[in-house]
């Protein structure tokens, strides 16, 4: 997917050249393993504003990445490192929203980086992102999976805060998604926004009006056998949305001009299809 329009240039305030060691650094590197019929945390690593808990961790283990900076500015990064072991059943989700600010120069950067392991079962499902007017953010999430593993990622992007009536002008969105299947690139993806937000979205081509944005990926051996279901689930979705499915991969496009319908939709389609539950953070 790709728009542009204007190139973005966010005016600094007031000449002030803020100083690089006042953004935030964070990370999150964490290690999972099988204990007996239980999914349970190896080992991990944490350091600036993010941190990791396991409120379930249970057969299914569920961790909730939390940004105890409260949202992200330009300039600032976040790089998420999972490693799931032989047979483990992982999901991932984040406490809240994540919110984007007005970057000056630099555009925020998330780096999220995962390896599943033989006949593994991950699910990367993050609340959505929301971007307010002025923001730039660089957004990059890399798989490496082994031939019978199963992934499924879901992202929501949101730009501007609709609930308040507000509306993104200048800004930057970039999306990087690449998935490796057995050391072989199966799933590559670029999306990059840039200038009027509100602007670009309006085109038929783009986004014709919508304010929201979502994917759904799923790499399983049987996702292709999925697809009926995924479009019969989809029929009477109250987003603009719809699903294919090729080389044991199935996909599912969202958008909407209000983000609370396509978080409704997502979520009913991603439990009924997979039969699951979604992350009980996405309740509150």
């Amino acid at each position: 997917m790709f728009g542009s329009a204007s190139q973005f240039s966010a005016p600094a305030k007031d000449g002030i050249d803020v100083p690089s060691y006042v953004r935030a650094h964070s990370e999150v590197q964490a290690q999972f393993t099988r204990v007996g019929h239980a999914t349970r945390l190896a080992d991990c690593f944490e350091t600036g504003g993010l941190r990791l808990k396991l409120p379930n961790a249970e057969a299914v283990c569920e961790g909730v990445l939390i940004n105890t900076a409260g949202g992200m500015t330009g300039g600032d990064t976040a790089r998420i490192t999972a490693a799931a072991g032989a047979h483990t059943r992982l999901r991932i989700t984040t406490q809240s929203a994540e919110k984007i600010y007005r970057a000056e120069e630099i555009a925020a950067s998330v780096d999220v980086a995962i390896s599943l392991g033989t006949k593994s079962r991950f699910t990367w499902m993050p609340q959505e992102t929301i971007l307010f007017d002025g923001a730039a953010l660089s957004r990059t999430l890399t798989v490496n999976m082994t031939e019978c593993a199963s992934a499924m990622l879901f992202e929501m992007t949101v730009f501007g805060r609709v609930a308040r009536h507000e509306q993104m002008g200048l800004g930057i969105f970039r999306d990087r998604w690449r998935v490796r299947r057995g050391d072989k690139l199966v799933f590559a993806e670029d999306t990059h926004l840039d200038g009027n937000m509100f602007e670009t979205l309006a085109h038929k081509a783009v986004g014709d009006g919508a304010r929201a944005v979502a994917t759904f990926l799923l790499v399983a051996p049987d996702a292709e056998a999925r697809l009926n279901h995924a479009r019969e689930l989809l029929r009477n979705a109250g987003s603009y949305c719809g699903a294919s499915a090729w080389n044991r991969m199935l996909v599912a496009r969202f958008s909407a001009r209000d983000p609370h319908d396509l978080r409704q939709d997502a979520a009913q389609f991603i439990s009924r299809l997979m039969r699951t539950k979604p992350p009980r953070v996405w309740a509150c």
